[in-house]
């Protein structure tokens, strides 16, 4: 399941390339060939990175821009110069697949718009995409240093520590290892691992969140309930405990754990926005027109929680790296290395921390991984205005 943040592979290469072709091809087609190279070179380079979720998903992106830079809808009658008599308000499938990329590449536009105007967000996102950059290109640069290496203990010294040079920007572990290749390809799972939980965490609460919310009744007593009971397990010490008992040889196990931990609290949040938005005039129109829950819930109620949702899905992920880095830190998880949190782990058992000469073993992963979360924070800065009409308003 780490299909998230991949490491780089020729095969994923040439699947967002193929992917590219399609934004290309129609950005010859509509005269805007710019942007059809553009979307080629990000559809290759999520390919590249992700293979075939980042090749897809950058696929329907960058093709919905190059769409909406070239579609006109001649049969609007608000850009139409015919009259209203003459107009053709029927539109074929492929008219209405048009009409709705244009509308996303346009909303897509803004919103990137929304996270270049908003400067703090914007340093957030860079920072995001460093620390993603490195965990998927770092490796393919930098080789990983996993031996000992007796052979650099300075004259006179106790232990092979070494303090930052410009041979070993970062220094040298308690075997001799070069502590920056260990910071490279370190933070690929923990970041893999928190998303996933985020992300996982994020969809529960909002389809149980809703349902709940919408249906009422027995069933909303019920997952209440549930999301109650929940509420009142003190997380970190059950973590603690499951942590002592099972074992979690898959990273995406650990996730769904703490995915299962962390959902209530945004349920009960949305709940109590969806209990307020049904009473909205849209949202009861389209329940006297029986347009079905999965409609009303998707078209009608969630497009003005995203906000919401989506500030709260970062948190998530803040969340679960710091309870991820806990359990290393207290050895509760198994130990693979290269990972930020076993770097912790054993820097401390070898007495790193207390060492001069050791002490980047703990400081870098301690840094990368509170520049990582600031850099969450800060994002949601620029999400806020992404999702939020009256912010996006002055664009």
């Amino acid at each position: 399941m780490g299909f998230l943040i991949a490491v780089a592979t020729i095969p994923g290469l040439i699947i967002g390339i193929l992917c590219g072709l399609v934004p290309l091809g129609i950005g010859l087609r509509y005269q805007q060939l710019k942007w059809g190279i553009v979307g080629l070179a990000l559809c290759a380079l999520a390919g590249f990175s992700f293979s075939l979720i980042g090749g897809f998903i950058m696929l329907v992106f960058t093709t919905a821009v190059v769409i909406s830079y070239a579609f006109v809808d001649h049969e609007d009658p608000f850009t139409s110069r015919a009259s209203i008599e003459a107009v053709n308000f029927e539109e074929s499938q492929l008219e209405f697949l048009m009409r709705q990329m244009a509308a996303l590449g346009r909303t897509i536009r803004q919103s990137v718009r929304a996270l270049i105007r908003n400067k703090a967000g914007f340093l957030g996102f860079i920072g995001i995409l460093f620390f993603v950059g490195i965990s998927v290109f770092g490796p393919l640069f930098i080789e990983y240093d996993g031996d000992t290496h007796v052979e650099r203990l300075q004259p006179g010294a106790r232990t092979l520590f070494q303090k930052p040079s410009s041979e070993f920007i970062l220094g040298l572990d308690w075997k001799g290892r070069d502590i920056f290749s260990h910071m490279v390809h370190g933070g690929q799972n923990l970041i893999i691992t928190s998303i996933e939980a985020g992300l996982i965490a994020t969809l529960i609460a909002v389809v149980v969140g809703a349902l709940a919310a919408m249906i009422g009744g027995v069933v909303d007593q019920v997952l209440s309930a549930i999301a109650n009971f929940i509420l009142t397990i003190p997380q970190f010490p059950l973590l603690l405990v499951l942590a002592s008992i099972l074992s979690f040889s898959n990273h995406f196990y650990l996730a769904l754990l703490f995915a299962g931990l962390s959902w209530p609290a945004l349920m009960r949040a949305v709940r109590a926005q969806v209990l307020s938005l049904r009473e909205r005039d849209y949202v009861q129109a389209a329940v006297a027109l029986d347009l079905g829950l999965p409609h009303i819930i998707i078209r009608e109620v969630l497009p003005n929680l995203m906000s919401y949702i989506v500030v709260n899905m970062i948190f998530s992920i803040r969340s679960a790296m710091y309870y991820i880095v806990g359990l290393v830190f207290l050895g509760l998880v198994p130990l693979e290395e290269p990972d930020w949190g076993v770097m912790i782990y054993v820097g401390r058992q070898q007495g790193a921390i207390f060492n001069s000469d050791g002490a980047s073993m703990i400081l870098s992963p301690v840094i990368a991984i509170a520049l990582f979360q600031l850099s969450l924070i800060l994002f949601t800065r620029s999400l806020e205005e992404v999702f939020n009409p009256r912010l996006r308003s002055g664009l």
